[in-house]
């Protein structure tokens, strides 16, 4: 199947990044603008083809990758009737999203309806992985439709892997984010305790990352909290997004941590959702 017209939908901090690495692979890349034309004006730059709208989009590609904010928008853009109305067989759609796996269910079935092959396929990594083409792309799906599609998944990222069926993707991709966002907390306080503690910064990163409290998001968070520089990467607003997923995916059980994870998250959003999810422990430090 050929896969050389790529049509992408979600220009966003991630969305960007990743569509610019599809055009230094030669990819011929379709797009259109939302509310930030920026982003459109960039990648034409470089060639992209402006459409009016998702559907001319679809119209006019192979395979299409969305990444969008939350699981309303894949209702509200690929579920539509322009959109919907453009689907051939002969189209793939490589839904990237940290959406919930019921919503990517839902979206499976109406597209198989269409004879249209899907994988689900949400990314790990944040906005450097993005921009530097390392990504973690953890797939649900069928294993044929992803060989297939592995060369133009790899001209964003660095590791693929299949998890399992539609949905599973979705499904890890909450618990990897679960995590993610109990770390952040938990390395706020840990560098909030060791200024207190007048720890120098390179001993925390050091000696902390040989040990058993080793964490990758204390590495990768650690001058940026020191530095009080909350920009945003990864916003908080989109964290609380997702570790609300896999609370929600845990009804039937008791999950103490995420459940005041999620808390905090939902505390701070309103004071600080358009910066980095970092921000959630801004409060700890002085």
């Amino acid at each position: 199947m050929e896969l050389q017209r790529v049509g992408f939908i979600g220009l966003g901090a991630m969305g960007l990044p990743m569509a610019k690495n599809l055009q230094k692979k030669g990819y011929e890349l379709h797009v259109s603008a939302h509310n930030n034309r920026n982003p459109v004006e960039e990648l034409k730059s470089n060639g992209a083809i402006e459409h009016n709208s998702a559907s001319e989009i679809v119209a006019n590609c192979d395979v299409l990758i969305s990444i969008l904010p939350t699981d309303n928008e894949i209702e509200s853009v690929l579920l539509s009737e322009g959109v919907l109305n453009e689907l051939t067989p002969e189209k793939r759609l490589i839904e990237m999203t940290s959406g919930s796996a019921d919503m990517m269910k839902k979206l499976y079935k109406i597209y198989q309806e269409k004879g249209v092959s899907v994988l689900d396929a949400p990314v790990s990594g944040g906005t450097a992985g993005a921009e530097n083409g390392t990504l973690t792309v953890m797939v649900g799906g069928d294993e044929g439709v992803l060989e297939e599609s592995r060369e133009l998944i790899m001209a964003m990222a660095a590791k693929i892997y299949l998890v399992g069926s539609i949905g599973a993707g979705k499904a890890i991709k909450a618990i990897n984010q679960m995590l993610a966002g109990i770390h952040m907390i938990a390395s706020a306080e840990a560098v909030a305790l060791a200024e207190e503690l007048e720890i120098d910064k390179e001993q925390l990163r050091n000696v902390i990352g040989s040990s058993s409290g080793a964490s990758w998001m204390l590495n990768a968070k650690l001058d940026s909290l020191t530095e009080r520089n909350f920009e945003p990467g990864f916003k908080l607003r989109l964290m609380k997004k997702d570790v609300k997923i896999a609370v929600d995916e845990a009804s039937k059980l008791s999950l103490p941590l995420a459940n005041t994870a999620l808390e905090l998250y939902e505390k701070y959003e309103g004071e600080y959702c358009d910066l980095d999810f970092s921000a959630v422990g801004k409060k700890s430090l002085k």
